[in-house]
């Protein structure tokens, strides 16, 4: 299977639904990527799986991914319980996976033997869950300073050690392995990848953050176009997922032909290589 580019929600967070795949279906992206962290929007709004599902094949547009179960290294009753409830969900929607984000605040405390502790028992516990339900689960190292896992060998190394490759993938992230200067790919390891761009030029890569993130074009800091092909031509043949969390991104009232101008600049580039 060649690669597939897909809309994460976060293209669009204040469309309706039908709006958003509309928006998908104008662009001419193969699928989206559904979150549960947008207010009053699927999921969080009580939408059935099976409705989202329906409308989103009547569009002929599949599911990348659920994105995302935050904090899955901090496992806890309240975890398991919001674990159950969206790996059920990205089950009954055809959802092939879900995003696992780690914990990323200042405040964690946690020494490096605790998280490298705490994130191999969050993998042990989620992976029946996920096997029950038939869903890989997408563990996406984030790049900033408080990450408790910034790496993609900090990923591949924890599911290693518990033996858990038949339940998990990496998602990789073109902005976090710039954001903390990663240099180690695992092509064989991903099942989803996450693309957006950098234009501003006046901070360092570990001092960005998700607002900075904007559409991929010419002035890419992020080196998207080299950073896909590596994974392309190293194997690579899945999801590619536009993510960009700038609000005015976000916002723009003419973003169908910013985001298919995007796509295109990156899909030609691509063929290019």
């Amino acid at each position: 299977m060649a690669y597939r580019f897909a809309l994460n929600r976060t293209c669009a967070p204040g469309l309706t639904l039908p709006d958003f795949i509309a928006l998908a279906a104008q662009v001419g992206v193969a699928g989206v990527e559904i979150r549960n962290d947008i207010e009053g929007r699927e999921f969080a709004d009580g939408t059935p799986a099976a409705e989202v599902r329906s409308r989103l094949q009547d569009a002929g547009l599949a599911v990348a991914s659920v994105n995302a179960l935050q904090r899955f290294n901090d496992w806890t009753a309240e975890r398991a319980a919001e674990a159950r409830a969206l790996i059920g969900y990205a089950a009954a929607l055809g959802a092939p996976g879900l995003v696992l984000c780690p914990v990323h605040s200042d405040d964690h405390g946690w020494s490096q033997a605790e998280a490298a502790r705490n994130l191999r028992d969050g993998l042990r516990q989620l992976r029946p869950i996920l096997l029950d339900h038939g869903v890989t689960g997408y563990v996406e190292p984030l790049g900033m300073r408080p990450s408790t896992m910034k790496r993609q060998d900090m990923a591949v190394a924890a599911v290693d050690d518990i033996g858990g490759w038949d339940a998990y993938a990496l998602c990789y992230d073109t902005f976090q392995f710039f954001r903390c200067t990663d240099d180690r790919l695992f092509p064989e390891r991903i099942g989803l990848a996450h693309m957006s761009g950098i234009d501003r030029t006046d901070l360092a890569p570990d001092s960005l953050t998700e607002p900075d993130r904007v559409l991929i074009g010419p002035d890419d800091r992020v080196g998207n176009v080299k950073q896909l092909s590596r994974l392309i031509d190293s194997g690579y043949s899945g999801w590619i997922s536009m993510e960009p969390f700038n609000p005015q991104v976000q916002a723009d009232p003419d973003r169908a032909r910013h985001l298919k101008a995007s796509l295109d600049y990156v899909d030609q580039a691509l063929a290019r290589r």
